[in-house]
């Protein structure tokens, strides 16, 4: 019993071995880019002065553009901003959940803070039930925004709330504080001098019988004649020489 020759499966298995061939290529050609990028890879993952940044791969980014290409233009400069704002801000995780790329978006971005996203049993971490969204903008003015700007504005957006989480958790004192009774000391000494050198100043020019300041400095002269009399510590005793 004789077979017919299937003349197909010649094509099939050449095709098949092409692509074996170009799929042990490629991955050969993915081994050679790790081990050659691994060095700047390693110095970039290096833990800052602070501590080591947080990874950014739970953050999602969604570009919402028909064009393909300029798409994930726009996700691998995000992708880079989000990288390098979490080693600006390490060692403490982004406070950013979700990133989204539209025309309806202001171009300068803005972001949308939902409390309470998802239900949780109020244990923990407080800011878990929390969904934080920025939105980017595609355009300005008519003008198409290159990738790099929205991820700069990307990068503006994290600064802000990276700030607001701050002020958050360490609340600055309240400015009534100053009020407080250990603030006073240090201001009434330095009113109490005045208040006194005003009423002494003051005290000769009320004086209007000269005999009774004749009387008085010849009293003090018979007393203590070395010592000063009273007014002249604040350098007021020309008048009374004057007078006797």
């Amino acid at each position: 019993m004789c077979t017919r020759a299937n003349r197909a499966s010649v094509p099939d298995s050449f095709h098949a071995v092409v692509s074996s061939i170009l799929a042990v290529a490629g991955a050969v050609l993915a081994l050679v880019v790790a081990l050659a990028t691994a060095p700047w890879r390693a110095a970039r993952s290096q833990p800052t002065a602070h501590g080591k940044p947080a990874g950014t791969g739970r953050i999602e980014i969604q570009v919402h553009l028909s064009d393909g290409e300029r798409a994930r233009a726009i996700e691998r400069s995000c992708r880079a901003a989000l990288n390098r704002s979490a080693r600006t801000w390490a060692p403490f995780p982004l406070p950013v959940d979700r990133v989204e790329v539209m025309s309806s978006a202001p171009p300068l971005g803005k972001s949308d803070i939902f409390e309470q996203w998802v239900t949780t049993s109020g244990q923990g971490d407080a800011d878990k039930g929390r969904l934080v969204v920025v939105s980017i903008g595609t355009a300005i003015e008519g003008r198409q925004l290159a990738a790099d700007e929205i991820g700069g504005a990307l990068a503006a957006q994290i600064e802000r709330l990276v700030i607001e989480r701050y002020r958050r958790e360490h609340p600055q004192p309240n400015a009534s504080t100053s009020s407080e009774p250990g603030h006073l000391p240090l201001r009434v000494p330095e009113l109490e001098p005045l208040v006194g050198l005003a009423s002494e100043r003051e005290a000769p020019a009320n004086v209007t019988d000269l005999g009774t300041v004749r009387a008085l400095l010849a009293e003090i002269r018979k007393g203590q004649p070395l010592a000063p009399a009273g007014p002249s510590r604040n350098g007021i005793h020309s008048e009374p020489d004057s007078a006797s």
